[in-house]
């Protein structure tokens, strides 16, 4: 019988075990963004600076392949993360970390020459690559254009740019710390399959085992344990909340087909109301759904016989003709709960969660509720619901229509529409707007698995019973919480949690906070800081866009506050007409501005001058910031004093906005 072995690893125990990694040739190449490279990285700092004894990152499929240099592990599944793991490996190498990392990315056979752990097969570039990073012989690095240009090459380039900025605006301790965790910490299940196993086989069956269990599957079938009566209605206000992929009136809509939807208008939806919204099933009593164990869940489910406290029924059949726009969540289920149960802690002036905030730890946040009784878990869903309703009106999502597949973060507004005799609620997107702007500054800076601020921002405008009519209360809100937040001296969850009950959290001055941006930090710079002056560049030249020129203000109308992860040096550190400057101009915030990888690549080591000419040429702004520098600039040269003249300009805008106001 062909059995599957487990085994859990951690980078220690590949060095110490003498594993060597193979990708096959049916499997993609790497395609993970700078967000997801980063995503993983910063969780796992997080992770080390609380002190936490383990890291999990999930499971891998491989199976044992004897070579000419020993025992292979071919990576059926999860190459993505394994190549990873071995890039940041290279990358603290390449930053000079005093780690056991260092020698991990290289593979030294009993016999023959060393070569790179992790091996790609027929992609030649892809070894030469690794190995040239390492210094290995016989391999060479190709050149950044060919990087650029290869598709199995160009992520893995873009990636080991990112985290070597990443690494390097860590101090020495912090690095080697962080080094040491990756090495010892970061833990994931290896399931090797037998080598005669029909792989086609194996796939079928792993795609049509039944559904999943997930933690918020048990989280659900836990609180619902407690609930005695109107056991349905509590069910479908679940489940209108828990489908993030569509819109909440939508929804609500499908699990309450039956109500008068003629009359409902949207902030009919802000609470739940039973008379409204009754369910004719709710007055019945499940006696025999009193609780399940894991085990007893995971049977049902792999059997497809899910209990009804976990079912979704028929939720997929409803079809709207009219919908037109289209929507993604920036958080999924599990996080969103999260913020939730947060919410409801802060409105019922109880103590914040201990534990911090991520999905893998959703059923240790909620044990408190899983422990509580049938009042309390009504209460939590009800105030679900509240949330859910919220953050739909308020809370930027990746939105896209029928007309355009480019998705982009926005917000949409809600209108009435008719449909064979049928009134609903529509969605159509708004204008790119400074409330959007901001949360797309919170969205892609920060812990971005936690996303602070949304539970404050939920709170408030809970509290302040803020319409849907008053998009400038809201925005006033939302600047005061990002505001706190950036200069708090306590953490980004206490801070966040604090003001979810109306208290502002110790922070800096703004006098104080300035002192930081005369060091020459380079690519040690915050993000933060560089997106939220594009936020305030933005409405600086909004509130005076009737005086822009018909080709910038084309230009302005398409601008958005993206994902950006690569800073640059508008005057490069190794100029091609071997121009110099000292390195604490160099590297001062003056000089530098936050681009995407492919944006930063594009100018490289470009003089000042050609990056201008590039700069103007595009369709769209880069950067406001870059914008700001090269209107400065004009026909001058990029020099020690206008680079100072540049970073006082944008500390004034800053100061603008922050002074010392509460």
């Amino acid at each position: 019988m062909l059995t599957v072995q487990t085994e859990l690893l951690t980078l220690n125990k590949i060095f110490e075990g003498g594993y060597q990694f193979s990708i096959p040739s049916y499997q993609r190449p790497y395609v993970w963004s700078d967000d997801d490279i980063l995503l993983l990285f910063n969780d796992v700092k997080t992770a080390c600076e609380n002190g936490e004894e383990h890291y999990f990152i999930g499971t891998v499929l491989s199976s044992k392949l004897q070579s000419n240099t020993g025992l292979v592990y071919e990576l059926i599944d999860g190459q993505q993360r394994t190549t990873t793991l071995m890039l940041i490996a290279i990358a603290f190498k390449a930053a000079d970390v005093k780690s056991d990392l260092n020698e991990l990315a290289v593979y030294m056979p009993e016999t023959g020459k060393a070569m790179p752990r992790l091996q790609f097969a027929i992609r030649d570039q892809v070894q030469q690559l690794l190995g040239g990073l390492e210094g290995l012989k016989g391999y060479e690095t190709p050149s950044q254009e060919v990087i650029d240009s290869n598709e199995y090459l160009k992520q893995i380039g873009i990636a080991l740019k990112v985290l070597s900025e990443h690494i390097e605006a860590l101090d020495k301790n912090e690095a080697e710390k962080l080094g040491q965790y990756f090495y010892s910490s970061v833990q994931w299940v290896n399931n090797i399959v037998p080598a005669k196993m029909d792989l086609n086989r194996l796939f079928a069956t792993m795609n049509t085992a039944g559904v999943q269990l997930e933690q918020a599957d048990i989280l659900k079938a836990k609180l619902f344990k407690y609930i005695k009566t109107d056991k349905a209605q509590y069910d479908a206000m679940w489940v209108a909340c828990e489908h993030l992929e569509n819109y909440f009136e939508r929804n609500v809509r499908k699990v309450f087909p039956d109500i008068d939807w003629n009359n409902i208008e949207p902030n009919d939806l802000a609470v739940f109301k039973a008379k409204t919204f009754y369910h004719p099933e709710s007055q019945q009593q499940s006696d025999d759904e009193s609780g399940y164990s894991i085990d007893e869940l995971s049977q049902m489910l792999g059997s497809g016989k899910a209990p009804d406290s976990v079912k979704q029924k028929a939720f997929e059949t409803y079809d709207l003709d009219v919908e037109t726009t289209y929507c993604r969540s920036i958080i999924k289920f599990p996080l969103f709960l999260i913020h939730a149960y947060r919410v409801f802690l802060a409105l019922n002036n109880e103590s914040d969660i201990e534990p911090r905030l991520h999905s893998d730890r959703l059923l240790e946040i909620f044990n408190p509720l899983i422990e509580s009784d049938e009042e309390t878990v009504k209460a939590f869903i009800e105030m679900l619901w509240q949330v859910r309703y919220q953050f739909d009106a308020w809370v930027v999502k990746w939105v896209e229509r029928d007309d355009s597949p480019e998705a982009h973060l926005g917000l949409t507004s809600q209108s009435p529409s008719q449909s064979k005799g049928k009134q609903y609620i529509n969605r159509s997107s708004k204008e790119t707007n400074a409330l959007a702007l901001l949360q797309s500054v919170r969205n892609f800076t920060g812990e971005r698995s936690a996303q602070y601020w949304i539970t404050p921002f939920i709170a408030k405008l809970i509290k302040k019973e803020i319409s849907l009519k008053q998009g400038n209360k809201a925005l006033k809100q939302l600047e005061i919480i990002d505001n706190l937040m950036s200069l708090a001296t306590c953490s980004q969850k206490k801070a966040s949690f604090k003001q979810a009950n109306l208290i502002k959290p110790k922070r800096l001055k703004w006098e104080e906070q300035k002192e930081y941006f005369t060091e020459a930090k380079g690519t040690g710079f915050e993000h933060y800081w560089f997106q939220k002056l594009e936020y305030l560049l933005w409405k600086k030249i909004d509130s005076a866009r009737s005086k822009l020129e018909t080709g910038e203000l084309n230009k302005f109308t398409k601008f958005r506050i993206t994902s950006k992860n690569s800073v640059e040096h508008v005057h490069p550190q190794n100029d091609e007409y071997k121009s110099k400057l000292a390195d604490e101009i160099l590297n001062a915030f003056g000089n530098l501005v936050l681009l995407s990888p492919g944006e930063n690549s594009s100018y490289s080591n470009q003089d000042v001058d050609k990056k201008q000419i590039d700069f103007e040429r595009k369709q769209h702004f880069d950067s406001l910031k870059l914008r700001e520098m090269f209107i400065q600039k004009s026909n001058n040269s990029w020099d020690q004093e206008e680079i100072e003249t540049h970073q006082n300009r944008m500390l004034d805008v800053l100061e603008t906005h922050y002074g010392d106001k509460e």
